[in-house]
């Protein structure tokens, strides 16, 4: 009877102590004593190769090491190999983080848990086997683990955590067993020799499709692996691409989204550097946070008319765009979007009606260059003209091997105005002294292309020229004609009734205020843009 008293008060002073005391110094390592057991405390600085005990003694009791606590090694550069004994339980986030010469790490079957950080940034680590009774993995629990070539992750396992493999460079290959149920986004992300995911065919929550990682049903697109190369055509029944799914692969040339994508997540495609031209099908309704971010290689992005809400710095950093065709007609709420952008050489091209509503709209209206939608596809062999008081619809054809069509428009000889489309019809430059462009859609490949021009002189005969270049600059046709527009009523007989009238100039072009209707110097009634 006395030795269970004496053993219980032992108990309590042990407990009381963990409370008041700090870590007690137990042969070469400290420990948080919590009778009957004691976790590794903090270390400042081990190095050499470890060997941590099954259990230690302090002040004649005998305690059993069953963690190592968070931070326990962190930081200790000089430590180059560890052996866990088969008490230890858990290790605590951060545990061994940047000890950065350890080269390899046995994790016992006891242990149940990796913390989150654990082995972070220990970036000699070759190896590393991990007990059959680890049900989780934490977040960043191996990030930076840029020599790690190979893991096995046991049946045991259930849960991988956010970022758990991030930035493991030397990673080849990578087998998800059937116990995992959940795996947390960027998982894999920077593992820039990662070249096929693969998993289970009996794992009941995801599947392997060529060594890129969906959900079961592959309608989510988890990640795609670091290492492999070209272009990438995205199936058809995926409905949304996951937080980080492509994001630092930076061997990705190219990618193609179907039209059943509705959500582009996260960093989706953050520092993919060699991704140079994206379209976002008309499905998409938001694109995520950082989604293209440090896409460098990013030259052109098209945005479908369907999307509402670009999320912060989605294209932060895409230093080389020159071409953003935002197909929404009413400007999508940004939040510091285009960040990095040189917004007075990029073009920004949208809908005719809509180009006043970017002009003023939250950063939409840094964009120096605002110009409407490309040219309508028009069903013709040869350049035609179709006049009417103050405008004209100019087609064309479109010619092979075409890289830029220009066309210019003369009156009496002195040439007022020179358009330039690419070889798509979208208008790239536009040089005017005082028509501009009408509404037109969005271009498409045809038989070739049309375009309004207004603000013409009613009953005026103007001349034209239409000149299709390669890209070497080669002429590859011209076709040259007139046309004449009708007439229409002066703008002396609209104000001879003396009313008051206002002149202003917007866009280019001169419009007369007049009580509450808005008038061109043709005497034509308008809305003002």
């Amino acid at each position: 009877m006395k030795k269970k008293l004496f053993s219980l008060f032992l108990a309590l002073v042990a407990s009381v102590g963990t409370i008041f005391a700090k870590a007690v110094q137990i042969g070469d390592l400290y420990y948080n004593l919590n009778y009957p057991t004691v976790e590794v405390a903090r270390n400042g600085s081990v190095s050499g190769d470890i060997t941590i005990p099954s259990s230690v003694t302090y002040s004649s009791v005998t305690y059993s090491v069953t963690s190592i606590g968070y931070g326990a090694f962190s930081g200790c550069s000089g430590l180059t190999s560890v052996t866990i004994p088969n008490s230890v339980e858990s290790i605590g986030g951060s545990a061994f983080e940047n000890c950065t010469g350890l080269t390899s790490v046995t994790i016992p079957n006891s242990v149940k848990s990796i913390g989150s950080s654990a082995f972070s940034g220990c970036s000699s680590l070759t190896s590393v086997t991990i007990g059959n009774s680890v049900t989780s993995i934490g977040d960043r629990a191996f990030s930076g683990c840029s020599s790690l070539t190979s893991i096995t992750i046991p049946n045991s396992v259930t849960s991988i955590g956010k970022s758990a493999f991030a930035g493991c460079t030397g990673l080849v290959s990578v087998t998800i067993p059937n116990s995992v149920t959940s795996i947390g986004s960027y998982a894999f992300t920077r593992c820039d020799g990662l070249t096929s995911i693969d998993v289970a065919s009996d794992n009941s929550n995801y599947c392997s499709v060529d060594g890129v990682l969906f959900n079961k049903d592959k309608t989510t697109l988890i990640q795609y692996p670091g290492g492999k190369q070209g272009a990438y055509t995205i199936p058809n029944n995926v409905t949304s691409i996951g937080d980080g799914a492509f994001g630092n692969c930076s061997s990705l040339t190219s990618v193609t989204i179907p039209n059943s994508v509705t959500s582009i997540g996260s960093g989706a495609f953050g520092n993919c550097s060699s991704l140079t031209s994206v379209t976002i099908p008309n499905s998409v309704t938001s694109i995520g946070n950082q989604a293209f971010s440090g896409c460098t290689g990013l030259t052109s992005v098209t945005i479908p008319n369907s999307v509402t809400s670009i999320r912060n710095g989605a294209f932060w950093n895409c230093s080389s765009l020159t071409s953003i065709t935002c197909e929404a007609v009413t400007p999508p709420t940004l939040s510091n979007t285009f960040s990095g952008v040189d917004k007075s050489t990029c073009v920004l091209y949208v809908p005719a009606g809509s180009v006043s509503a970017y002009k003023y709209a939250d950063e939409w209206k840094y964009f120096t260059k605002i110009l409407p939608i490309g040219a309508q596809p028009a069903d013709v062999t040869t350049t035609t003209v179709t006049p009417s008081e103050t405008t004209a619809d100019i087609a064309w054809p479109q010619v092979t091997g075409a890289a830029t069509y220009t066309i210019e428009i003369k009156k009496n000889g002195e040439l007022i105005c020179t358009l330039t489309f690419n070889a798509q019809g979208q208008l790239i430059s536009i040089a005017f002294a005082a028509p501009s462009r009408n509404n037109a859609p969005q271009q498409a490949q045809a038989a070739g292309f049309s375009f309004t021009v207004t603000s013409l002189d009613s009953g005026t005969t103007y001349s034209y020229t239409m000149t299709a270049k390669d890209n070497n600059g080669n002429v590859l046709k011209t076709e040259s004609g007139t046309f004449t527009t009708t007439g229409a009523t002066a703008i002396d007989e609209l104000l001879s009734d003396q009313v008051q009238c206002t002149k202003v100039i917007r866009e280019g072009q001169i419009f007369i205020l007049r009580g509450d209707k808005t008038y061109t110097l043709t005497g034509q009634e308008t809305i003002m843009p």
